[in-house]
């Protein structure tokens, strides 16, 4: 069962931080107008990773067994690299059932959304995103927001969404942290004519519409920024989260696999923060206690950035360059103070991106514009030193919690969105 993907990472990831740090200063947009003053290193701007040797990776793409893949634009399909190449993947990308579908009567309709649970900080800006932008989305009416509050409890949100069924929505917005767990029941809403549109929650049916972020590639991009930081020579310490976490090994494997492809690089060891900045810190302390030799970079998961780089500056040892997922204000605080000397790379989706996307998606739905598959990928952005000052606040430090707003089109604009549906009218 893959019980913990993404949602659960963000969901644990905010337990020490919880609703902290949202921001509507306008950062995260993107522009890559500059860092804040430093030099910047000449391969940072519109970074590409090579498409061979040190820095290179595979994006294999899902197997598409309808032709789905197949059918869709090169950009569309570049998003798709990787996604499901890592040990434990239950994706399937599929043919939508949802293709000719349109909702019963004229509107404004009904949508109800279940939600995981309400810890980090992610999941508060993006819940209540998606409030503003569905309420304000053309075709929509009421929208029923039922979470599980403080508690992961995949079977209160089995009779939660059970329940919703009953109510008989027009679309229901599902993320929950075992998106294996709601196979049976997403068929049989969408035997009654409901379809569930998830947000990072992709459950491998045909009745479901998964919006979704690569992890997978988006690790990959940040660590082959890394081997090109430092020239394709040195150690990599990895602060991972869970063994069992789906999202884990989405993130470790692209990591391990760009090392691999460095003749001078090799994996230094690995350590298991449990998407925690307090864990995270004390894992990397005893480590880094019995490992006095140098650490040349860094990976870390979401929640566990902050955590790790206290854990180095606690023992007097020299920060590492590092792959970040997540976007953590704290870590992007401590990158901006010190960007004359300390370079790295960052990537997340951003709550705002991701209820635009969301809501833009349910709203072509409900205007009839009929999806062609289960599964809409999109990639997330990336931050290097040539952009984090579009990305960061000055006041931010190790210490801010929180994660960063973003801005509306780090995902899956509208352009990109076309791709997906057999018509488009944009919801309009």
């Amino acid at each position: 069962m893959k019980v913990l993907g993404w949602t659960a990472a963000l969901v644990l990831a905010g337990a020490s931080a919880a609703g902290c740090g949202a921001s509507s200063s306008g950062e995260g947009n993107g522009s890559g107008s500059g860092a804040t003053g430093a030099t910047v290193p000449a391969f940072a701007k519109n970074f590409t990773p090579p498409a061979s040797g040190c820095g290179s990776f595979e994006g294999k793409l899902p197997a598409d067994p309808q032709g789905v893949i197949a059918a869709l634009p090169q950009a569309q399909k570049d998003a798709l690299g990787g996604y499901s190449d890592f040990q434990g993947s239950t994706v399937k990308v599929l043919k939508s059932r949802w293709a000719d579908w349109k909702p019963q009567g004229a509107g404004p309709h009904r949508v109800a959304v279940s939600w995981g649970q309400l810890v980090s900080d992610f999941q508060v800006q993006t819940v209540d995103q998606l409030k503003q932008q569905l309420k304000a989305t053309k075709g929509v009416g009421q929208v029923d927001v039922r979470t599980t509050g403080s508690n992961l409890d995949i079977a209160q949100q089995l009779q939660q969404y059970n329940a919703l069924v009953q109510t008989k929505p027009a679309v229901i917005l599902l993320e929950t942290p075992s998106p294996d767990s709601f196979n049976g029941p997403v068929q049989k809403a969408a035997a009654q004519g409901i379809p569930t549109v998830t947000l990072l929650s992709p459950v491998p049916v045909d009745g479901a519409v998964n919006i979704d972020s690569n992890n997978y590639l988006g690790a990959a991009e940040t660590a082959s920024y890394l081997t090109k930081v430092l020239g394709g020579k040195g150690s990599m310490l990895l602060v991972r989260a869970l063994a069992t976490a789906s999202i884990d090994s989405q993130v470790a494997t692209p990591w391990k696999r760009v090392i691999a492809r460095c003749p001078g690089m090799k994996l230094a060891g690995e350590v298991f923060g449990a998407f925690s900045e307090a864990q995270a810190k004390s894992e990397t302390l005893k480590w880094l206690s019995t490992h006095p030799q140098k650490v040349d970079a860094l990976g870390a998961m979401p929640g566990e950035s902050s955590g790790t780089l206290q854990a180095f500056k606690q023992l007097g040892r020299p920060v590492p360059p590092a792959s970040e997922i997540g976007l953590d204000k704290g870590f992007l605080g401590y990158w901006r103070a010190n960007d004359t000397a300390y370079d790295a790379a960052a990537t997340s989706l951003t709550p705002v991106s991701a209820a635009r996307a969301t809501s833009n998606v349910i709203g072509r739905m409900l205007a009839g514009d009929g999806v062609k598959l289960n599964t809409l990928v999109g990639k997330t952005p990336l931050v290097t030193d040539a952009n984090l000052g579009d990305w960061s606040d000055a006041s931010w430090t190790l210490q801010t919690p929180g994660t960063v707003s973003g801005h509306p089109d780090d995902f899956l604009p509208a352009k990109d969105l076309d791709a997906f549906f057999t018509t488009t009218s944009k919801g309009q």
